[in-house]
C-alpha cells in the first residue's frame, strides 16, 4: 500500500568533463557544471524526496578529481536521498571512476548502485524501494532490465535503467530495453538514461521517461530539461518538464555531443 505521495527529480547524461569549456562563467568551468547545479537547485526548490541520476554523470573514466569535488560539493547542498547509476560513458568496469570517487564526502544521503547483478535500496521513510543494475559492459549482451525484482506491495517501486528503448531487441544494438520489458517490470516509475532528448517510454502500468540531458548544448533545441515526477494514490504518476539550460546559437558554442549520444 502506498501510504504517502512521493516527489522525485530525475536527470541523466550530464557528461561532466572539465575539458568541455563552453559556457564557463563565474563559479562554473563549463555549461555541464552549470546545468548540474541547476538540477540540484530544482531538487531543492521542489523539496524533492529523491534525486535520481541515471548514468553518464561523467563523460568518461578519465575525468580529473576536480569533477568529483564539484559533484560532492553540489550534492552536499541536498538532504534528500540521492541515487546514482553508472552509464555507458562512466561504466563500472576495472577502470571505473566509481573506484575513485569518494561519495561519502557528499553525505550519507548519497547512494551509488554498483552491483552488476542489481541492487535494491530501501527507503522506508519514503515508502519507496529503488532498483538498478550497474553496467559492466555496453554491449548487446547487456540487458539493463534483466533480473528486476518482484514488486513490493508495501510502497512505491522505482527502477533505474541506462540504455536504448526499442520495440524489439536487435542483435546489433547495445544495452537495449524493450517496451515489453518496461511493461512487465512492475515499476511504478522507471527512470531512464542514455538518450539526450526528452521521451515518454511508458508501457503497460509502468510510467517511464527519458529526461534528456540537462545540458542544452548536448541535445537538440528541445534539450536542457529535468523531470519532476509526482506519485500519489489519487493522481497516479505525473511528470513535468523543467527547463534548466538553454541552447546557445551553434555558431558560438563548442558542440561535441549535440543530438543523441548512444
Amino acid at each position: 500500500m502506498h501510504e504517502r505521495p512521493l516527489k522525485l527529480v530525475h536527470t541523466s547524461d550530464v557528461h561532466l568533463d572539465s575539458r568541455f569549456t563552453s559556457g564557463a562563467a563565474g563559479e562554473f568551468r563549463n555549461g555541464a557544471e552549470r546545468a548540474f547545479a541547476a538540477v540540484v537547485q530544482v531538487a531543492l526548490d521542489e523539496s524533492a524526496d529523491l534525486l535520481l541520476i541515471v548514468g553518464d554523470l561523467f563523460d568518461n573514466n578519465r575525468v580529473p578529481d576536480e569533477d568529483f569535488e564539484f559533484v560532492c560539493n553540489q550534492l552536499q547542498r541536498l538532504s534528500c536521498a540521492t541515487v546514482l547509476l553508472p552509464g555507458n560513458h562512466d561504466i563500472h568496469d576495472d577502470y571505473s571512476i566509481w573506484h575513485r570517487i569518494e561519495l561519502a564526502g557528499a553525505g550519507n544521503h548519497v547512494h551509488a548502485v554498483l552491483n552488476h547483478r542489481g541492487d535494491i535500496l530501501e527507503f522506508p521513510e519514503l515508502g519507496t524501494r529503488v532498483w538498478g543494475k550497474a553496467m559492466a559492459e555496453h554491449a548487446p549482451e547487456n540487458i539493463p532490465l534483466a533480473g528486476t525484482p518482484e514488486p513490493t506491495a508495501q510502497g512505491w517501486n522505482i527502477g533505474l535503467a541506462h540504455g536504448q528503448v526499442v520495440e524489439k531487441r536487435a542483435g546489433i544494438g547495445s544495452s537495449q530495453i524493450t517496451k515489453q520489458e518496461i511493461g512487465n517490470s512492475g515499476f511504478d516509475y522507471l527512470a531512464l538514461g542514455h538518450v539526450h532528448v526528452w521521451g515518454d517510454m511508458s508501457a503497460g502500468a509502468t510510467t517511464a521517461c527519458y529526461p534528456g540531458s540537462p545540458v542544452a548544448a548536448y541535445a537538440s533545441a528541445s534539450g536542457g530539461h529535468v523531470a519532476v515526477v509526482h506519485l500519489s494514490i489519487e493522481g497516479g504518476v505525473s511528470i513535468s518538464q523543467r527547463l534548466v539550460d538553454q541552447r546557445i546559437e551553434k555558431s558560438t558554442v563548442e558542440d561535441p555531443l549535440a543530438g543523441i549520444v548512444i
